[in-house]
């Protein structure tokens, strides 16, 4: 017991950030380490405060935010206990959608209302309700090269478009540089809503092959000429969703065929920061020939609905604008000056490295949980996992759908012409908590040592 008490608060100690946080972190970070465990009592707030040095109300904000997310529970004149889990066994989960966990709320709530009181403090509520230039105000534009800077080096105002979420940039892409028929090349297995807009928009999206490490560049150089195609779609960084990270040689390979082949890339790359590597973006390796599109969606929080595109060129973002307004006339004002206020106070950022530390402990508890016979990897948001046979991608979803798990088949992610694979995603941010998403795991490998394939596939 004692043990396990000065781990916790040793932990604290350590890390960094607001105090009571911390204290929250390491309550749960060392109850999934299975070191605190239901019904271990902790030290009273009092003598908590005194070790740490402390406040008596900090204490009892953390405990009040620990008691919140289910981590502990009170028992009157008894003290604090570490709680057992509230979820039943069989609670749905959905392991399906690509989102980042949530940063803390209380946290969220004090940034977000800085940040609309400093939006207000420096504009008037009528500006924010009118219409704005397509493609970002200046400030927009200057905002985003602070978060665009860490990839790219040097970031260009003159090339930047600022966009209402990456699907809008991707759309407005292929209306500026492509027409209706043409061939968009890609991997056999891409982020589905780039299936949608293709389809949407009478484009044909053709896979190219590819190995361990990605596409391979010499079959990108050969369809493109057999083919005549002049886009590429990549997604090199903790691709969705097979989680690869393609490796820096080939990166560069694969830059030296847009030059020789003077192909136009678009190199989508939301889980940049999720790399524990920080891999050179294909764009910083061939700037004239790539689109390079971040977003905030997958980086801090979908309610921040925003994308950052580098344009190869001025003339390009002049054009990516111009798409933009057939589609989407503008973003909303409010949110574009309150996300250009998060980044320049510096805000953003700390939102960032709450989001990476939680992911980055649920990707862990994904590589320690799931089985070795799914073949999973898991990075950035979401993990891949290769279903063994006898089983189907469509078989192993349905079994989980019964379970109460909504996940991912490869069939969502595969253009017409791809081959045929079988596996599933599962993304990892969406569940309330790590416990959730432990127990929905734990399900997941217990399918696979399931004697009743059989029965599910009749």
């Amino acid at each position: 017991m004692r043990r396990c008490v000065v781990s916790w608060i040793d932990s604290a100690l350590a890390s960094s950030g607001p105090i009571y946080l911390r204290i929250v972190s390491s309550i749960e970070r060392t109850m999934n380490m299975g070191e605190l465990v239901p019904g271990h009592r902790l030290p009273s707030q009092r003598a908590l405060a005194k070790q740490l040095g402390i406040d008596l109300t900090t204490v009892t904000r953390a405990f009040d935010e620990a008691r919140r997310r289910g981590l502990i529970e009170a028992r009157g004149p008894q003290g604090s206990f570490i709680a057992p889990p509230k979820a039943a066994f069989g609670q749905p989960v959905d392991l399906s959608m690509n989102v980042p966990p949530v940063p803390d709320a209380t946290a969220l709530n004090d940034v977000l209302r800085r940040a609309a009181a400093a939006v207000l403090a420096r504009s008037n509520a009528p500006n924010l309700m009118t219409y704005h230039l397509t493609g970002g105000s200046p400030t927009d534009r200057h905002a985003a090269t602070s978060w665009l800077q860490p990839m790219l080096g040097n970031v260009v105002e003159a090339r930047l478009v600022v966009a209402e979420g990456a699907q809008f940039a991707l759309a407005s892409i292929l209306i500026s540089q492509t027409h209706e028929g043409d061939a968009i090349l890609c991997d056999h297995l891409v982020y589905p809503g780039l299936l949608q807009v293709a389809k949407s928009l009478g484009r044909r999206l053709l896979p190219v092959s590819g190995d361990e490490h990605g596409m391979c560049p010499d079959a990108l150089e050969r369809l493109s000429s057999e083919t005549g195609a002049r886009v590429v779609y990549l997604n090199p960084t903790c691709n969705n969703p097979t989680a690869l990270t393609v490796p820096a040689q080939r990166r560069a390979d694969l830059a030296r065929v847009l030059q020789r082949r003077d192909i136009l890339a678009i190199e989508d790359d939301p889980y940049w920061h999720h790399d524990a590597g920080k891999p050179v973006p294909i764009a910083a390796l061939a700037p004239d020939h790539v689109y390079y599109v971040s977003t905030l969606s997958k980086a801090i929080s979908p309610g921040l609905r925003t994308a950052f595109v580098q344009c190869p060129s001025a003339r390009h973002a002049e054009a990516l604008a111009s798409a933009l307004r057939s589609i989407c006339l503008m973003g909303h004002p409010l949110v574009m000056a309150m996300v250009s206020q998060l980044l320049l106070d510096g805000s953003a950022h700390a939102l960032l490295k709450q989001v990476l530390a939680e992911a980055s402990e649920r990707t862990a508890l994904a590589g320690h949980l799931l089985a070795p016979s799914l073949k999973a990897q898991a990075t950035g948001l979401h993990a891949w996992c290769t279903v063994p046979e006898p089983w189907t991608d469509a078989t192993f979803v349905r079994a989980a759908q019964l379970q109460g798990l909504a996940i991912s088949p490869s069939s969502a992610f595969r253009p017409d012409r791809s081959e045929h694979g079988r596996g599933f995603r599962l993304s990892l941010g969406q569940a309330s908590n790590r416990r959730q998403l432990e127990s929905a795991l734990r399900r997941i490998n217990q399918l696979i040592i399931s004697p009743e394939v059989p029965a599910v596939q009749r």
